[in-house]
């Protein structure tokens, strides 16, 4: 009697499906532990979400969840079929344990595990080869028709042997060198320091010092606890570095400086925990900072079936907004170099160049003898790292990312001169392959910003190039 219809589905289906057996049966401790499997072609971010069989008439409650820290792997073996040699599944009913399938089942999961089986069942059509087949020998195929298609594949550097982007020198207009937030538009009011406050930034090669903008509404010791997420997927603090404070004398628009030193033996995320502190708030930004995130604690009760840290912190995420802040150390987290690392996604860090904020532009690749393009391909930045998993949460308040480039040129150095190759205006999409008419003989490429979206800085994650004879 009081309740309204609010939405329903235009087709009724079953949670749970039939499921087949694969090679490989993906059990809970596997989406847990976030086990790294050397043949992952996607990867998930939601929980293990399990509901009683009995429905809106069980006397159990309804839901139970198990969290990982982070975004979990998902093998290859588990998208062919063990005994049926042409047979591949994709979503619901790949190899999964009844309780893995918890997590599996959620939709874009499901599209990632399509586009996989997708991929495979391509090549094994034009080679002739059984499924099993890309699980081992032919893995490194598997892998690189995946990274062709920009297939969501977590942690994994593909080396294209087609690809003459890989041979090039990099360099660019500008890059952005320092993790600084202190001139985007201020918020309407600060953040109250009422509860923990997360703030995840890559380190590469180090962090030392950090500086951030304090209202102390009395004096005050202003606390940071540095931690390492460990798993270059993960975004929760799961080991203690180290901790900075700092005296605060009481006062507004302050900006203090936490000294410390945390450098890693290898790139990575830091996650810095700001510890609640009723008589401080931070100022906030209106607008991100590329390669940062901040989000805000929301403790939970404990739960015997897992709760997790990823869930305390997603639930009071500060939503595209960041504090204002400046780390002391350069970074070299968004040099031109990472376009040809062979990653597509973020993994202990960004993996994309970030140009300084400007008008005038440019990422150029350049060869010490000329090369012939048949092909360019660019991945452009549209925010996969906004928010690291989409965990029971679902909101973006814009029609398009603000971090895609908009309008853009690629040039060619031909015989002494810059030639146009492509222009591009008004675009939304992530990945963009250009075919050429004919092929070009060029000693240098050039991509060449001319707006985006709205983010102050250009955002390119991968730039490709290949031979006419590349299909």
């Amino acid at each position: 009697d009081t309740l309204t219809l609010e939405w329903v589905g235009s087709m009724p289906g079953k949670r749970e499906s039939r499921r087949l057996l694969g090679d490989y049966v993906l059990p809970q401790h596997d989406v847990v532990d976030q086990t790294s499997f050397a043949d992952r072609v996607a990867f998930g971010g939601w929980s293990i979400d399990l509901h009683p069989p009995g429905g809106m008439y069980a006397a159990a409650e309804g839901s139970k969840h198990w969290h990982a820290d982070g975004g979990f792997h998902i093998p290859y073996r588990c998208v062919y079929s063990q005994n049926v040699s042409n047979l591949f599944m994709a979503g619901r009913n790949i190899s999964a344990s009844h309780v893995a399938f918890g997590a599996t089942r959620v939709m874009a999961t499901c599209a990632t595990l399509g586009q996989a089986a997708g991929v495979a069942a391509g090549l094994c059509a034009a080679t002739g080869r059984p499924p099993r087949y890309f699980a081992g020998d032919g893995l490194e195929e598997l892998h690189l028709a995946l990274q062709r298609q920009d297939a969501s594949v977590s942690g994994i550097a593909v080396a294209d042997p087609l690809d003459v982007a890989r041979s090039a020198t990099v360099t660019a207009s500008g890059s952005t060198t320092l993790l600084v937030a202190d001139a985007a538009d201020l918020a309407d009011k600060p953040w109250r320091l009422d509860a923990d406050l997360g703030i995840v930034l890559p380190v590469d090669p180090l962090i030392q010092d950090l500086e951030l903008l304090v209202d102390a509404d009395a004096a005050t010791v202003l606390e940071v606890q540095v931690h390492d997420p460990v798993l270059p997927q993960n975004y929760v603090p799961r080991e203690l570095v180290d901790t900075w404070a700092v005296a605060v004398p009481a006062g507004a628009n302050q900006w203090v400086r936490l000294t410390g030193r945390w450098a890693p033996s290898t790139p990575r995320n830091a996650f810095l925990v700001v510890r609640a502190n009723a008589a401080v708030s931070l100022h906030v930004s209106n607008h991100p900072t590329p390669g940062v995130l901040c989000l805000s604690r929301v403790p939970m009760e404990p739960q015997e079936y897992g709760a997790k840290p990823v869930r305390e912190w997603a639930e009071g995420t500060l939503h595209r907004r960041t504090v204002w802040l400046r780390v002391g150390s350069p970074t070299r987290a968004f040099r031109p170099g990472n376009v040809i690392d062979g990653y597509a996604r973020p993994y202990a860090g960004p993996h994309m160049w970030v140009s300084e904020p400007a008008a005038d532009t440019w990422l150029q690749l350049s060869w010490t003898e000329p090369v012939m393009i048949g092909s360019v391909e660019v991945i452009l930045d549209d925010d996969v790292n906004e928010d690291l998993i989409n965990l029971h949460h679902h909101r973006t308040p814009f029609g398009i990312m603000p971090t895609l480039i908009r309008d853009y040129r690629i040039e060619a150095w031909v015989d002494g001169a810059w030639r146009t190759l492509v222009e591009v205006q008004q675009n939304r999409a992530r990945h963009r392959v250009h075919r050429l008419g004919a092929p070009v003989p060029a000693a240098a490429l050039r991509l060449v910003v001319i707006a985006t979206n709205g983010a102050p800085s250009a955002h390119v994650v991968a730039v490709r190039a290949y031979p006419p004879t590349t299909v």
